[in-house]
């Protein structure tokens, strides 16, 4: 009896000793890096504390710093909250070992466009760019591409550009996004021929810095009229004044542009003065 106790006390101590020579060597930190799209938003990291032969310790939690908390601060959980533009770095310690992890944060607040839903009239094939502003956190336009994604290409495909053209009949959603921030705008495509456009007001007067909205009137071959019709805007001098995808003219300077408008090979034309 005593020699079974003397033995089972070995191996408790043997065991013990095992434990305790399990020590931690390095952490494993996911994700390895962090882009966060927009202020006050956040990303967990996780930390495993592990031994020298690779295998998780299963005890112990990793302390969490920011080299730069008014870029980005970290709890300790964990959570990683961006507070403003700029990089960053998150680290993981705990009893001598540690742990980086880049951070990148991209002020990015919203994603806004010209026309939030418009008509797509003409033939199989048409296309119609999208205007759109991405705005940060100030609401300061930025220039960022977004990706851009159509929720139903059987009816509108998009391209990188945000160019809109017409597949088949129907309404879809186009998503434009930066990181997690989204925006996105309705479609509607009619696959009908046009005959003839019309711009209005054929003339306009504004002055600097003020804006004229110019419909589209579109027809079709049976010289019936096609509501709501968009088209793609174009002015003959953008210095003098732009024009956007919904039509929207702003005057920049004195002077006059001609605003013209195409839609499946028809086309009109108006006349914006600005003093």
């Amino acid at each position: 009896m005593r020699l079974r106790r003397h033995a089972l006390g070995l191996l408790v101590t043997v065991l013990a000793a095992a434990a305790c020579s399990r020590k931690p060597a390095t952490i494993d930190v996911s994700p390895k890096a962090l882009k966060i799209y927009g202020i006050e938003r956040a990303q967990r990291l996780t930390a495993r504390i592990m031994d020298k032969k690779g295998e998780p310790l299963g005890t112990g939690a990793a302390t969490w710093s920011s080299s730069d908390r008014a870029v980005a601060e970290v709890d300790p959980g964990g959570r990683v909250v961006a507070k403003k533009a700029g990089k960053a770095t998150i680290s993981a310690s705990y009893e001598g070992v540690g742990a980086q992890v880049p951070v990148e944060v991209i002020d990015v607040g919203s994603i806004a466009f010209a026309a939030p839903a418009f008509s797509l009239v003409g033939p199989a094939g048409t296309s119609i760019p999208i205007t759109w502003t991405v705005r940060d956190s100030a609401q300061n336009k930025v220039d960022f591409v977004p990706v851009w994604s159509s929720a139903d290409e059987k009816i509108a495909r998009v391209s990188d550009q945000g160019v809109v053209t017409s597949v088949g009949p129907g309404t879809t959603s186009i998503v434009a996004r930066i990181g997690d921030i989204q925006g996105a705008c309705e479609v509607t495509v009619s696959l009908r021929e046009i005959g003839r456009l019309e711009l209005r007001p054929l003339t306009a007067l504004v002055r600097v810095g003020d804006s004229q909205l110019f419909q589209v009137l579109a027809f079709g071959a049976d010289g019936a009229a096609i509501p709501e019709a968009s088209g793609v805007f174009r002015s003959s001098d953008p210095s003098v004044a732009s024009v956007d995808s919904a039509g929207l003219a702003t005057g920049h300077k004195t002077g006059a542009a001609t605003i013209r408008v195409e839609l499946a090979g028809a086309a009109a034309e108006a006349t914006l003065l600005i003093n």
